[in-house]
């Protein structure tokens, strides 16, 4: 492979570092140190520094690169095609298994609105909507952008109350998607709520 494809071995190691940082604060919290960092990546403390002068740079670019991380999963998801609700799974699936890895970056409490990252990460999630209102599948009552936000507030509901909603990620995906599609399928002919356009 050529430079260009390969990750230099640094870039390697911010990565295994910052995964190692997603674990020790899944595992201990918003108290997580450097060292709980270094010990949950198998490097050395100086190691960690080396990399992020500060815990506060580290935790910055863990931001972004756990919503990097969805990204990627979810366009991978999206690639391989196929039927629309399996895709609406697979989807579904992929984000919440990087969720799950991620999960204690989430911001506690209500928002103004949706970050920067947030909105990268529900991007492909509204594509998803287009297609299924293209397909004929999807109700247009509601536009793509509320959909997708919809699925994406479904996902979340999912990593916060893994009990409910199913412990496993195929069940949790399985049931994302049942509770999405209900709502988010064409109504029934005769139905006065059904699709008379979208809104905003």
């Amino acid at each position: 492979m050529s430079g260009a494809e390969e990750p230099s071995q640094s870039v390697r190691q911010r990565r295994v570092i910052l995964r190692g940082a997603a674990a020790a604060l899944r595992e201990r919290g918003t108290g997580a140190g450097m060292a709980d960092i270094a010990r949950a990546a198998g490097v050395g403390r100086a190691t960690v520094y080396r990399h992020f002068a500060t815990r506060e740079a580290l935790l910055t670019e863990l931001s972004q690169f756990s919503a990097d991380e969805g990204v990627r999963a979810v366009r991978a998801a999206l690639h391989e095609g196929g039927e629309l609700r399996a895709t609406v799974v697979r989807t579904t699936r992929a984000l919440l298994g990087v969720g799950r890895a991620y999960w204690t970056l989430v911001a506690s409490g209500p928002a103004e609105g949706p970050s920067e990252r947030e909105l990268a990460v529900s991007g492909p999630l509204v594509e998803l909507a287009r297609r299924g209102q293209r397909e004929g599948t999807f109700r247009t009552d509601l536009s793509a952008q509320r959909l997708g936000a919809l699925h994406g507030v479904l996902i979340q509901g999912a990593l916060l109350y893994p009990q409910l909603i199913g412990d496993s990620l195929d069940e949790a995906a399985e049931s994302v998607t049942r509770l999405y599609l209900d709502g988010a399928c064409v109504a029934p002919a005769g139905d006065p709520k059904g699709p008379t356009g979208s809104v905003g």
